[in-house]
């Protein structure tokens, strides 16, 4: 059941419906409303992928009562504790049972997902290591089913599971609590990757009905259908025309159809999630942050901050901190302080961590050596900006540049997203192989000017109508993403708005989703990107 669909939207009303109802009798019982919910999706989506997630909530959840009731025992053995020796062996003795459980029951849930989303690519390469060897043996691809989501619950199922551990929280006790959490409909198959504590504590009580939500979250749901309608799916048909026979094009051809994958995909992810959040605000539940206007960043890092925020807040909790404050990391400083090397040791220290969260934010993408490609890309540009912000500093205070000025932040807006899509050749090409291709036919043929005729360019998938309509519909989310850097619109129209006007505002932008969106006769719909992820 894909979000864009009026299936969705339907199925998401009656559940609403139903939630609120109960609601009514007991706030408590909403969360099985959602469970329910929750399983009627997967009937729809699919029954063979709901055993996947139910291991994986049942192994965390398990797991996090060890782990609580470990430590309960630990603390009432400290407080009978009359040494100080005897407390560091009910300590040492408590962490290393701790630690054990926590390996065991990250291992189910991390097991699936390298099984069933990595099986195909590791066979591959063990064939091409095998060949490259002389070796006349080689393995099957072994074709298994990718569980819709999984990237995403796994990431969420890890991170309660290790909060426990470090004792941000308790265990939940109450496992319809958590399975409303882990199981939940609008965020399971495309994010945001939520933390359950925040989560959790909106839904424990249940959720008074409160119509401000429901206009909320319909504007932020039509709002969402602009982006992926209107502007990703027309995007599309143009990209996919370029990449796809990109050995046909060079030059500026491909460079405009990077720039226009570039805001297709930001349509199209942002899109998704403004529907799903949208979905939630509806049913009083706040997601997490997953975008704030990304392409207005003026350096790569600030990007990764704007961007797909809540899995670059899991990695940063959960891979770069771990690695940083590693034995591995800290011995390798120590030992580079030791010999006279205090500097190198601290910027191996800041940066290997960094290399480590990308390779592994390029696997979490995908099975594919473009992935990991495009993961080094933006590690690279990310330690390269580390190593060398000291003398950038001093580059712009000699050559007395107004660091503060518009003209000067525009310039950078403008280097962050032309870095940014020279990434996204990686991330769009077919192949690995392919993006080294691109990159050529970029340069080939004069730029390849040729290609940007007046009647060539009506000729990539999009008609003139089409064109001048999705840079309109561009320019129009552009003033949206303005204007929501600077105030918080949907609040602000709903404040200042009476009822009717505030619905007569969300059905103009219903109409104008319905007239301008892209479908009909020889249109298929196009599944979310991330969607694959």
């Amino acid at each position: 059941m894909s979000y864009q669909t009026i299936g969705f939207l339907l199925f998401s009303l009656a559940v609403l419906i139903v939630y609120y109802i109960a609601g009514l009798i007991s706030g408590k019982l909403q969360k099985y409303v959602l469970i329910l919910g929750s399983v009627a999706f997967y009937y729809f989506a699919g029954l063979k992928y709901l055993p996947f997630l139910v291991a994986t909530l049942i192994i965390t959840f398990m797991g996090g009562l060890i782990l609580d009731k470990l430590y309960s025992n630990a603390d009432k053995k400290l407080e009978a504790c009359k040494s100080l020796d005897e407390k560091k062996a009910v300590r040492k003795k408590t962490k290393t049972k701790s630690r054990i459980v926590l390996n065991l029951t990250m291992l189910v849930p991390v097991l699936l997902l390298v099984v069933c989303k990595y099986t195909g690519f590791i066979i591959k390469n063990v064939n091409s290591i095998l060949s490259l060897t002389g070796s006349s043996k080689h393995f099957d691809v072994i074709k298994i089913l990718l569980p819709i989501g999984i990237s995403f619950y796994t990431f969420m199922a890890l991170s309660y599971i290790l909060d426990i551990f470090w004792k941000r929280y308790k265990a939940e006790k109450n496992i319809f609590n958590y399975a409303a959490y882990l199981m939940f409909f609008p965020h399971v198959v495309q994010g945001p990757i939520d933390r359950f504590d925040k989560f959790n504590n909106q839904i424990k009580n249940g959720v008074k009905f409160n119509p401000d939500n429901i206009s909320s979250g319909v504007m932020l749901i039509v709002w969402g259908f602009f982006k992926k309608i209107v502007i990703a799916d027309r995007l599309t048909m143009f990209v996919d025309t370029i990449f796809d026979g990109y050995t046909n094009y060079h030059g500026f051809i491909i460079v405009l159809a990077t720039m226009a994958y570039s805001i297709q995909i930001y349509a199209d992810f942002s899109g998704c999630i403004d529907i799903v959040s949208g979905v939630s605000e509806c049913f009083g539940i706040k997601l997490a942050e997953n975008f704030n206007h990304p392409y207005f960043s003026r350096t790569m890092l600030e990007f990764w901050r704007r961007w797909h925020i809540s899995l670059q807040e899991w990695f940063k909790d959960y891979i770069y901190f771990p690695v940083s404050m590693s034995s591995f990391v800290k011995g390798v400083k120590k030992n580079a302080k030791k010999h006279g090397h205090k500097k190198a040791g601290e910027l191996f220290a800041s940066c290997f961590p960094i290399f480590v969260v990308w390779v592994v934010t390029g696997l979490w993408h995908g099975s594919s050596w473009k992935f990991v490609a495009w993961g080094m890309f933006h590690a690279f540009l990310l330690i390269t900006s580390k190593i060398f912000e000291d003398t950038n500093a001093k580059i712009n205070e000699k050559l007395k540049i107004k660091t503060e000025s518009w003209g000067f932040a525009f310039f950078r807006m403008a280097r962050t997203f032309m870095l940014c899509c020279v990434g996204r050749v990686f991330f769009r090409a077919p192949r690995l192989s392919a993006s080294i291709g691109i990159f050529k036919n970029i340069v080939n043929q004069g730029f390849g000017m040729k290609y940007l005729g007046t009647e060539q360019l009506a000729s990539y998938g999009l008609n003139w109508n089409n064109i001048y309509l999705v840079i309109i519909a561009i320019i129009v989310l552009l003033i949206g993403d303005i204007l929501q850097e600077r105030m918080n619109v949907r609040e602000k129209l709903i404040k200042e708005n009476g009822f009717l006007l505030r619905w007569a505002l969300i059905l103009t932008g219903i109409f104008i989703v319905i007239i301008f969106g892209v479908y009909g006769p020889g249109y298929n719909a196009s599944n979310f990107i991330y969607q694959d992820f």
